[in-house]
């Protein structure tokens, strides 16, 4: 595990030997006085700076992630969380018997099992009907999209979410539905370009003082359904027609809003803003959905050529600590994030790979120097491409959760002076010196 002092394990069978080093002393540093005569030494040096920021993205593609989520909560570290969403359905074929009578309609709502914070708190969520039919020229729609939608409500539930079970049903306007119902038997909707003349979609909102959690739900779930029935059989049954959800890009999406007014996170104002930890309590944010990212830094790491002789670097690992008091069984943080990179104006570049796989970031809780959790990744290729650059970059490293698109999870993550150094960059190098 990690070591507080910079040691030097001599390969070939040598002896090893411990010496207290930081970054100052590295271009000085003297090999081989204490040492065997052999020409190759290996240095763990744990003193190149880590710089973390945030960022923000302008927006995320938020349309077709396979999940529709609904929710408000406050945060002591990242404010009003607040996500609602925006569909539109239609049935598989457009026949109605004339005889059928409308009972009743409601929207079903699938659960998928995602949830975050607390579910024990009460939740209402609210239907309306969309004033625009959902589109984009682009063929994606985004957390920050946004269509005019009718104020009053076509109806509501207020429940305490539980996810374990099937779904919610939330009963909706009668004479909405039946007037649909009616076009359909009266063959005055016969297609889908008909029926959004009448129907342009849903827009479900949570409540405006719900402080509870963000429920997912999933998009082959969910569906508007009529129940009706027909006087005059022999047996009174009750049939169900259904509108179910588009397979369009634009079918679906989700509009994820964050209140960050009085944080230090009210600064981030424009996508090219980084918000360094130290202006912000020693801690960076990342939050999927609404786009909070921690921008990664290694300032100093060229310094690494401030040591004698010539060498090579054989292992690059960061550690990074979550910050303790962020979460907790209702705000898990995630057991493995992809790197990547982000350029001078942060705009998402590439995956970082190695030559053989995706480089990922693991978060160990078992068999370390620590109590707390702490994230542990392979940055070498990523140093590498540092020290070989010409000209060189202003980029950096982030972390992103496969489901960073599809969820509203938070991540805090303390730099080196908020963690006691836990938060940190290892380099095994390899000194091969000449006779």
């Amino acid at each position: 595990m990690l070591k507080k002092q910079l040691s030097f394990i001599i390969l070939l069978g040598c002896a090893l030997v411990v010496l207290n080093c930081n970054s100052e002393e590295i271009s000085s540093l003297s090999v081989g006085e204490d040492f065997t005569s052999t020409n190759i030494r290996v240095l763990s040096i744990d003193t190149f700076a880590v710089e973390l920021s945030t960022m923000k993205f302008d927006s995320l593609v938020t349309s077709s992630q396979g999940r529709l989520l609904l929710g408000r909560y406050n945060d002591d570290y990242i404010g009003t969380v607040k996500a609602s969403t925006y569909l539109r359905v239609h049935p598989t074929n457009y026949y109605m018997d004339d005889d059928a009578v409308l009972d009743s309609i409601g929207l079903v709502l699938g659960y998928d099992q995602y949830v975050y914070n607390d579910t024990t708190q009460t939740s209402t969520i609210s239907v309306h009907k969309l004033e625009e039919k959902l589109d984009s020229e682009s063929g994606y729609l985004y957390n920050t999209s946004h269509f005019n939608y009718e104020t009053n409500s076509l109806g509501s539930l207020t429940f305490e979410a539980e996810p374990s079970t099937d779904s919610l049903y939330v009963g909706l306007d009668y004479n909405f539905g039946l007037e649909i119902f009616n076009d359909i038997k009266e063959n005055i909707i016969t297609d889908e370009e008909s029926l959004y003349q009448k129907l342009k979609g849903f827009y479900i909102q949570p409540g405006d003082n719900d402080n509870s959690a963000v429920v997912g739900f999933g998009s082959s779930d969910v569906y508007l359904r009529f129940f009706y029935s027909i006087p005059d059989e022999l047996e009174n049954t009750a049939y169900t027609y259904d509108f179910y959800m588009d397979s369009e890009s634009t079918a679906y999406y989700n509009k994820i809003e964050s209140d960050v007014s009085g944080l230090t996170l009210e600064d981030i104002t424009s996508q090219e803003y980084n918000l360094a930890s130290t202006n912000s309590n020693n801690i960076s944010y990342n939050q999927s959905g609404v786009g909070y990212i921690t921008r990664i830094q290694f300032p100093t790491i060229k310094n690494i050529y401030d040591i004698n002789d010539e060498g090579t670097i054989l292992e690059a690992t960061l550690y990074i600590e979550p910050v303790v008091s962020s979460y907790s069984e209702t705000q898990a943080v995630p057991d493995e994030l992809s790197l990547y990179t982000v350029d001078q104006n942060n705009n998402l570049s590439s995956q970082v790979s190695s030559s053989s796989d995706y480089i990922y970031a693991y978060l160990e809780t078992e068999n370390s120097e620590y109590n707390n959790q702490v994230y542990t990744m392979s940055v070498l290729e990523y140093i590498d491409s540092k020290l070989t650059e010409e000209p060189e970059i202003d980029n950096a490293l982030i972390m992103l959760p496969s489901d960073y698109n599809s969820t509203i999870n938070k991540l805090l993550l303390n730099d080196p002076q908020a963690s006691n150094f836990k938060t940190k960059l290892v380099i095994t190098y390899a000194i091969y010196e000449k006779n």
